[in-house]
């Protein structure tokens, strides 16, 4: 074996064990040397992909695509890349292209729904999911995309729950364990995740896990990330074990988890990307709970409880979820800001003249009905703007189709002001700089761009309706007592909108200090979030929830 083929070896051979980061540094050695060939661009961009490395990896697919132009795999990594990049158009035609060769690749179709919905076709992206699940009902990623995508759309409590589990009822369940008396000792809590980095859980899990009581819980942690970065070293350092299970089958980590006897075992991710809840279904813990990550019930007979809050979930809304719904003093989020976020900017308007509307929330969130409230809004002001940031704005064929849905709302389109991803947190952060006053989405309300508004000294307006995911917005709102920002109507929603964009004085004042109340306010309290929770857990080991 000729060194350059010993080195390419090497690197198949940490792309088969799973080692992305130490992969892409092999191949990107590869490449620079000169070699030039479909298997090591290809290799080369999964390991990118796995890295999040998703321009690069971009780069990668399209030189193995000159060699091999009608590879399926190449195709649909590379429109992976683009729907991470926020070329959704892009990574439409991609797959189309796929499918007009194998009408029936299950992948293609999942991608596409996607790419669709993030375009803002949810309808027909929620077609092309069922496509994909219709084709491969045990295929996980199938599974969630629909599940997830299904939220963007449904005001059916009911229905949700009912899809929820027709779906999920396929999954094999093994019988739950008997718990072991903690009496003596620490109760061993476990995170599963794919999170533990620079994403938007992160920054309600962090808080958390530093105000744990230690002598009272033992903390792991783990992580489904493969692409670790600067935030997953804060988890580290704040767990007692931080185990990777990245590289891990679903039975092989619920092995090494019940190997650690685990006393509850948490959920972080539900049916949301990157989510495994398959692990639970092997019941690696005797009491399994899902908190966080997913807006809804996860319909799976193996996840015991929800941790969810009065305002989100009240009285009599058990119905819509099979699990045991656990309501936490609220909120049921705690949010801990970025260490290094930019000062609050002065209200634009008073420079601009004109208000200004946003919202930073994703593309597949802007229903119809959003886009139907937000332009009565944008009437009742004449003289208003609307910012909408989102990572599909970067698609310039993306913000045409959104200026043509205003458009057919009666709005002049240079009233609108797309932006596209902003990876820079702070940069992210200071483009609250240019907004006076954040719409919320409906049915399915921002949850980490609420609290960014609000930290950033951006009230946000929210309607509120029956389901969890429409009813966050409110439960935020409350607890930094402006509840009132929560309607109940469309025409309360629009009044309240109006009415704040005629009182700039007070929106000045309100912009001013609102940072300092959200920080003293229990939405960033971090010990009293945690002994909530710690007192839900408890009870949860005793048998008494």
């Amino acid at each position: 074996m000729d060194q350059r083929t010993g080195r390419i070896a090497e690197a198949e051979s940490l792309v088969e064990t799973g080692r992305w980061s130490d992969a892409a540094g092999a191949y990107a050695e590869i490449v620079a040397s000169g070699v030039s060939d479909f298997g090591v661009h290809f290799n080369f961009g999964i390991a990118l992909m796995h890295c999040s490395r998703f321009e690069h990896g971009r780069d990668q697919f399209s030189a193995a695509l000159r060699y091999r132009p009608d590879s399926i795999e190449a195709l649909t990594n590379l429109a992976g890349a683009h729907v991470n990049l926020g070329n959704p158009c892009a990574a439409e035609e991609s797959f189309r292209r796929i499918l007009a060769v194998q009408p029936a690749y299950p992948t293609a179709w999942v991608n596409l729904g996607v790419a669709l919905a993030d375009q803002g076709r949810i309808s027909e992206g929620l077609e092309a999911l069922q496509r994909g699940w219709n084709l491969a009902p045990d295929d996980s990623a199938a599974r969630n995309n629909l599940l997830l995508h299904l939220n963007y759309a449904c005001k059916d409590g009911l229905g949700l729950v009912e899809v929820h589990e027709a779906i999920c009822a396929t999954i094999p369940s093994a019988s739950r364990k008997s718990p072991p008396s903690t009496a003596g000792r620490r109760i061993r809590i476990g995170y599963v995740s794919n999170d533990f980095r620079g994403h938007s859980v992160a920054y309600f899990l962090v808080g958390i896990l530093a105000a744990h009581d230690r002598s009272a819980f033992e903390i792991s942690c783990y992580s489904l990330t493969h692409a670790p970065d600067r935030m997953t070293a804060n988890f580290v350092r704040l767990s007692d074990h931080f185990v990777d299970l990245s590289n891990c089958t679903d039975a092989e980590a619920a092995k090494r988890i019940e190997a650690d006897e685990i006393d509850i075992l948490v959920d972080l991710g539900g049916h949301s990307s990157g989510g495994r809840i398959g692990i639970f279904s092997f019941r690696p813990a005797p009491i399994q709970v899902t908190y966080l990550g997913y807006p809804a019930t996860t319909g799976c007979s193996f996840i015991d409880s929800r941790m969810v809050d009065a305002l989100t979930d009240p009285e009599g809304s058990d119905a819509l979820s099979t699990e045991k719904l656990i309501r936490l003093p609220a909120p049921f989020i705690c949010y801990t800001p970025n260490a290094a976020s930019p000062e609050v900017a002065p209200l634009p308007a008073l420079a601009n003249g004109h208000i200004t509307f946003g919202s930073f929330n994703q593309s597949a969130k802007i229903s119809d009905e959003t886009l139907d409230l937000w332009s009565r809004v944008l009437s009742g002001v004449p003289d208003s703007r609307m910012f909408i940031k989102a990572r599909a704005f970067s698609d310039a064929q993306v913000c045409e189709r959104f200026r043509q849905r205003f458009a057919e709302r009666g709005l002049d389109a240079s009233r609108i002001t797309f932006s596209g991803l902003i990876a820079n947190p702070q940069e992210h952060l200071a483009a609250y700089g240019k907004v006076d006053v954040a719409l919320d989405t409906f049915p399915y309300n921002g949850t980490t761009t609420t609290c960014e508004a609000l930290w950033m000294g951006v009230p946000v307006i929210s309607l509120v309706g029956g389901l969890h995911a429409a009813r966050v917005g409110y439960s935020i709102l409350s607890a930094v007592k402006l509840e009132g920002l929560a309607t109940t109507s469309d025409d309360d929603f629009v009044a309240l909108s109006v009415a704040f964009s005629e009182d700039r004085n007070q929106l000045a004042a309100l912009r001013s200090h609102l940072r300092m109340v959200v920080a003293s306010s229990p939405l960033c309290d971090r010990t009293r979030f945690t002994r909530g929770l710690e007192d839900a857990y408890q009870k949860m080991v005793a048998g008494g929830i």
